[in-house]
């Protein structure tokens, strides 16, 4: 036999201070009865005992106690199979890595407000599985659905917009590759979380929608950015040393444009979400999540033990309701 919560067995200590106290009181009631009247009154003023009542009436919620004492500890025997099911959902972040997410128009930058909020998001996950995808005018999973958040984590450490070459927006091929991710997984309960300042370069929307839904794919799209916008810092190993310019020669303006946005989340069953506040994106993020079913993704059997608290404690139960039927009593005028 084995225990669950052997760190229980002290109250045996409890056991042994009963036993005493119970010992000690009987001792000092016979001992104050003999001062208190004669003999010969005892039946009137005091309840009728004897040693052997009083003995079987103490052994009786002693082993009570002691078999409440072993229930508490969880005594465990024998096998049994327990089936054990993972549900959750599958979800593909589609990261958008075109050069317009280095605007600083939020601190410290979109791409690394982006960043953060998946990383936030995969520590709530629980259950779920997750994928990564970078995308711009091309698009590349850089992780398969998978449990491993960390190894999600320390790739999210080092994208960046040189990742992708062929720049600009597509999200067409973004939903394409997110496809390829969900291949092998369950028919309901995609999801999609793209993220993104909302520039379509390749007027994709429609395309995209028909996509999704043909897949049975929802999609909550993060907008990142501001109105107001920024210009985009061009980098050289590493440092800001310039803002894209157009062909005038003027510097270039990026804005957040969330009509596309909101036109992907609302024609596939998602939501749109404005990053402004992390905690609050994140919040409503759960908030959807929390309503979509859940597949089992996963099941096994496992080997556990057997809990028989119950049968200690039931006859814990019987001892007291014994216990108490064997009540003191007195008499008066020959009647109990």
């Amino acid at each position: 036999m084995q225990w669950g919560e052997l760190h229980n067995i002290w109250l045996i200590f409890l056991l042994f201070i009963v036993i005493y106290l119970s010992i000690t009181v009987y001792q000092w009631r016979e001992k104050i009865k003999k001062t208190f009247a004669d003999k010969e009154l005892f039946p009137f003023v005091f309840p009728i005992t004897s040693s052997r009542k009083y003995g079987f009436k103490l052994i009786a919620f002693c082993v009570a106690l002691f078999l409440i004492i072993i229930a508490l500890m969880d005594p465990l025997f024998g096998n049994r199979d327990v089936k054990v099911k993972r549900e959750g959902i599958d979800m593909v972040f589609l990261l958008d890595l075109s050069s317009s997410m280095n605007t600083q128009d939020v601190a410290p930058s979109r791409l690394e407000k982006a960043t953060k909020l998946i990383t936030e998001t995969l520590g709530q996950l629980g259950g779920d599985r997750a994928s990564l995808v970078a995308f711009a005018a091309n698009a590349y999973t850089i992780s398969p659905l998978t449990n491993d958040y960390a190894a999600i984590e320390s790739y999210l450490q080092n994208v960046n917009t040189d990742l992708i070459s062929s720049q600009g927006t597509n999200y067409l091929n973004a939903i394409q590759e997110a496809v390829k991710a969900f291949k092998g997984s369950a028919n309901s309960s995609r999801l999609i979380v793209l993220i993104s300042d909302g520039e379509d370069n390749e007027n994709t929307t429609n395309q995209a929608v028909k996509l999704a839904k043909d897949n049975n794919i929802n999609i909550v799209t993060i907008g990142v950015g501001t109105e107001k916008g920024g210009p985009i810092p061009v980098y050289t190993n590493g440092y800001a040393e310039d803002y894209k310019k157009d062909e005038t020669g003027s510097t270039v303006i990026s804005h957040l444009e969330d009509k596309n946005l909101r036109e992907l989340a609302q024609n596939t069953s998602g939501t749109y979400i404005h990053l402004e506040n992390t905690q609050e994106a994140l919040s409503a993020f759960t908030m959807y999540k929390a309503k979509l079913a859940k597949n089992e993704i996963a099941s096994s059997t496992t080997r556990d033990m057997n809990h028989i608290y119950q049968i200690f404690l039931g006859i814990a139960v019987c001892l007291l309701f014994v216990e108490l039927l064997t009540s003191e009593y007195k008499v008066f005028n020959k009647k109990k």
